[in-house]
């Protein structure tokens, strides 16, 4: 019998799993353990609003009254050191214990810092305090470095620029946003950034800093130009962080495995969430790094923690805001045969006619009715014309 329930990581996904559990009715012990010394919060203003100031505070997953009335234990600045499965225990780094009947891991992921000696112009995104102390020296007027053209990197980038700094953004790839969204949108958000003045430059790298006697920075690139800038906010992405899971035997593959339920094959105690968990379906393990993947994995874990029947599954989506525009993502689009353009800022990606992904630029009408319709056989002569309610088009 589940009694004693354990959450590893105090970010948005083991945050929205303790809720869950206590909506689904489970009234056993609660722990929620975390790394930081704050509550749960959610991650996405930290490039935005957040980092600007218009927003003071992080958005809080739930006031502190909320975590009070669902009777759960919040460990924060506690960091977990070790799991025992054979005991069923959880080490913190202050030597004491928390037992466990069921365990949920929701560790996310660690930024991926540049292969260069530590500079303290560089900047990462991913904590509040990461975003603070890149507000602190974020003045009017500054000269900001952005490595990687990825989410993060642009969001940070338009942010500053909207702070009064000049931005410049330098990506490897051949394009922005290589990874997760499609060339056109990825294009749509370029010309974006073009026309409030970042510069992005493709195809190039950093090769070292070097300090300035005006208290400056040179950037030297892979090609050897330099640029001379304030500060180097760096976004390439994460490293899950499977080292608990790893050290306890439990399988591992390119995060901690799981089944579709987020259940771990190596033991059915064990659970893994959010970014860390490589959730194994249609033969491939694979990770989802989005604000709704810690929504619904959250609540599926805890349905098949209480042996709860399953519930559906939204579709995968995210979104992402920059330069003043909102660009929503809908399922898959790289698994479609065929595309359909919506005039402009919308495009639906079909496979054999079904509807199997969408991007949306400012459309949030259009992405409501693509997420009713995704798997529905669509029309493309009515698709593709914006004057009529996409609805109509099934």
């Amino acid at each position: 019998m589940t009694e004693r329930i354990v959450v590893v990581g105090a970010g948005h996904a083991g945050g929205m799993a303790a809720i869950a559990l206590r909506e689904l009715g489970f009234s056993g012990s609660l722990t929620l353990i975390g790394d930081e010394p704050h509550p749960p919060y959610e991650r996405p203003s930290l490039s935005k609003g957040f980092l600007s100031g218009a927003e003071p505070e992080p958005v809080w997953l739930a006031p502190a009254e909320r975590w009070s009335a669902l009777n759960a234990v919040l460990k924060t600045a506690s960091p977990a050191v070790a799991i025992d499965r054979e005991k069923g225990e959880v080490r913190l780094a202050d030597g004491s214990t928390e037992p466990f009947d069921a365990l949920i891991l929701a560790t996310g992921g660690r930024v991926r810092r540049l292969p260069l000696p530590h500079h303290p112009a560089v900047h990462y995104l991913r904590t509040t305090d990461d975003a603070r102390a890149l507000a602190a020296g974020a003045r009017p007027g500054a000269r900001a470095l952005i490595v990687g053209g990825g989410v993060i990197g642009l969001e940070a980038a338009s942010t500053l620029q909207g702070m009064g700094l000049s931005a410049v953004v330098i990506e490897a790839g051949e394009r922005l946003l290589g990874r997760n969204i499609p060339a056109e949108a990825a294009q749509w958000l370029a010309e974006a950034h073009a026309r409030i003045g970042v510069d992005v430059r493709l195809g190039r790298s950093l090769a070292g800093l070097d300090d300035t006697p005006d208290g400056g920075v040179t950037a030297t690139l892979d090609g050897g130009e330099t640029l001379d800038v304030d500060l180097v906010v760096v976004g390439i992405g994460i490293i899950p962080c499977v080292e608990l899971a790893e050290a306890s035997g439990l399988p591992i593959d390119g995060g901690v495995l799981t089944d579709d339920d987020y259940r771990s094959p190596g033991d059915p105690r064990v659970f893994a969430i959010g970014d860390v968990a490589a959730r194994l379906k249609d033969g491939a393990a694979r990770r989802m790094e989005t604000w709704a993947h810690a929504q619904t994995s959250a609540r599926k874990a805890a349905l098949a923690i209480l042996g709860l029947p399953s519930e559906p599954e939204p579709t995968p989506w995210f979104w992402t805001d920059q330069c003043g525009h909102n660009l929503q993502i809908l399922g898959d689009p790289s698994a479609a045969d065929a595309v359909v353009e919506r005039g402009e800022g919308v495009r639906l990606y079909l496979r054999q006619g079904a509807l199997v992904g969408a991007v949306c630029l400012d459309r949030p009408r259009d992405f409501a009715a693509a997420r009713r319709l995704i798997g529905k056989t669509l029309k493309p002569k009515i698709a593709s014309d914006p004057s009529v309610d996409l609805r109509k088009a099934a």
